[in-house]
């Protein structure tokens, strides 16, 4: 029955009865009981909550380390072959080709812009 046996329990009964009177005993049980139910409830409800959003956590975490794991297995060796990658492109101009496009003033000062 836990840390206190039938004699204990007796004892603390009639010490309550003489303390509190016997109109008194039933309202301070019932107080007593709605309390401990409250309790009960509120931890329950607090129990459920806390599995609830570390199952979440766990479904979240999990969920990141499949796409990290789907995102470092993809194969880039294909991009180096492609022709049509930004690397090549990048490469294949030019400054000298660049600067051509872009007009360039008259050294005379005189007329229109010319370009090269």
């Amino acid at each position: 029955m836990g840390p206190l046996g039938v004699p204990e329990m007796i004892f603390l009964f009639v010490l309550a009865l003489l303390i509190l009177g016997p109109k008194k005993l039933p309202e301070l049980g019932r107080s007593i009981g709605k309390g401990m139910a409250e309790f009960r409830r509120a931890s329950n409800e607090l129990r459920g909550t806390f599995e609830r959003e570390m199952r979440t956590m766990e479904q979240e975490t999990s969920l990141s380390k499949d796409v990290l794991a789907s995102s470092g297995s993809t194969d880039y060796s294909s991009y180096d072959e492609d022709p049509y990658s930004s690397t090549t492109t990048t490469s294949s101009v030019s400054a000298p080709q660049a600067a051509e496009s872009q007009p360039v003033p008259n050294p005379e000062g005189k007329g229109s812009e010319v370009t090269s």
